[in-house]
């Protein structure tokens, strides 16, 4: 590993784990990127290859079947992962960031349903709070539950699902009428469980299909629109109506940690490949490494 790259006082634990997961980004990520990318193709081998190795159980709690790993664990798994392949980073992170959710904010028998089957890759998760008219500007969410009887109405549509045709379960950030003037006091976060795919994964809610995107291929990035979709109340991520935007900033705060060691993944292989390509490639009769010029940028 590169000098710039290496993290003092890591545990034998945190050690293992890295080496690992890079021997793993070496073997199975690094040579298929490309072809990947350039397809848009999923990972599903990689996917396999995490889920034998523990990763998607990573930071959740050794109770629920996890390592109960640290976030710095974690951003140094991302990191390595993305030195990789970028987009394999992505598809950890939505299921990372529900996983804590559920873990913080939920109730005890969300988390006893859910994280043992997220612990070991069978469940995999992911989160939407974007709407095709908005972004972070979560307080003009427009999808609405509405609560009859026992359960509630879901209808609208939400956009731009990282992991929508791939995952699971999905945290969903919904407009409710609690009575509040805050309109951030009127959100809350629905837990839905469905097949994997595209279409109708469930009566009254469905995928439509993939987005297309100029880059982070391969990692799917869907719709989803509910119509008449009924859900129960129990549904609701810690039981309580109304604590949604609380929740969703909780999670997408700690899911920013994957996104910045995404960038630091992504400069050292640059790096990497940068020294190699100095080393081999040759101007006016030796490499280019030997140049002064060239030397004093890779120093």
């Amino acid at each position: 590993m590169a000098r710039l790259a290496q993290t003092p006082d890591l545990t034998d634990i945190q050690t293992e784990i890295l080496a690992a997961v890079r021997t793993f980004t070496d073997r199975e990520i690094v040579p298929a990127a490309q072809e990947l990318e350039h397809g848009d193709i999923y990972p599903d081998k990689i996917v396999d290859g995490m889920k034998q190795m523990g990763l998607f159980g990573l930071t959740i709690p050794e109770e629920y079947g996890g390592l109960g790993e640290s976030l710095l664990t974690y951003a140094l798994v991302a990191e390595e992962i993305a030195r990789g392949w970028m987009s394999v980073s992505g598809v950890i992170n939505t299921h990372f960031i529900l996983s804590y959710m559920i873990a913080q904010h939920g109730t005890v028998e969300q988390k006893q349903n859910y994280l043992p089957r997220m612990a070991t890759g069978e469940l995999r998760g992911a989160f939407s709070m974007s709407e095709p008219g908005l972004g972070s500007d979560v307080a003009a969410i427009k999808a609405k539950a509405v609560r009859d009887g026992d359960d509630y109405v879901l209808s609208g549509s939400k956009m731009w699902l990282t992991n929508g045709e791939n995952s699971g379960l999905v945290a969903f950030l919904m407009k409710t009428d609690e009575g509040s003037d805050a309109p951030y006091k009127n959100l809350t976060t629905f837990l839905v469980e469905k097949e994997p795919g595209l279409g109708e994964v469930r009566p009254g809610f469905s995928i439509p299909g993939r987005i297309e995107k100029m880059g982070y291929k391969g990692i799917d990035s869907t719709d989803a629109s509910f119509d008449g979709f009924r859900i129960g109340a129990d549904a609701i991520l810690g039981g309580e109506p109304g604590r949604g935007f609380y929740q969703m900033m909780d999670g997408v705060e700690v899911g920013r940690v994957n996104v910045a060691a995404r960038g630091c993944g992504v400069a050292i292989r640059a790096f990497e490949l940068a020294i190699d390509y100095a080393q081999t490639r040759e101007t006016f009769g030796k490499p280019i490494a030997e140049h002064q010029a060239i030397a004093f940028k890779l120093a």
